[in-house]
């Protein structure tokens, strides 16, 4: 469990220096999704991981604001990154976790959650890999399999 949650981590890392590299204009446009823009796509995916970190910490999340724009999403994932790390390190993988959501009232283990998690987050990454192409850039070539490839 830890290993996959470092692996998506290590994956958001390998793509921030591509989405912070986006002019403003490039990360606004219109391209459509499941999100319209790479910057509407990347803030979900922030608040996503925001929002169960939350979940876990028995909270509700402020979402970030994209106002600002990519860069300003990076400082909030990289806070939630290291927070979230020290929580799991603190609970095993059947701890229960309750929660409020829009449908009502869930608890879930939190093995469960981190499945979740990465394969949400690894969802949109194909997402910004097809905006990024559709703006005619270069998406980062980056999968799971490479994370545990990594020596060490």
């Amino acid at each position: 469990m830890l290993r996959l949650v470092a692996a998506n981590d290590w994956l958001w890392q390998q793509w921030w220096p591509a989405l912070t590299g986006l002019s403003p204009d490039q990360a606004r446009a219109e391209v459509g999704g499941s999100f319209p823009s790479l910057l509407a796509t990347a803030s979900h995916m922030v608040s996503a991981e925001l929002t169960w970190q939350a979940r876990c910490d028995g909270q509700h999340a402020a979402p970030p604001s994209a106002e600002e724009g990519i860069a300003a999403l990076q400082p909030s994932w990289e806070a939630l990154a290291l927070r979230r790390q020290a929580w799991l390190e603190q609970h095993s993988p059947q701890t229960p976790v309750s929660y409020t959501h829009s449908g009502g009232h869930s608890t879930n283990s939190v093995e469960e959650i981190v499945l979740h998690l990465t394969s949400h987050a690894h969802f949109h990454r194909g997402q910004l890999a097809t905006q990024f192409r559709l703006l005619g850039l270069k998406p980062p070539s980056v999968h799971f399999i490479t994370f545990f490839r990594l020596p060490g």
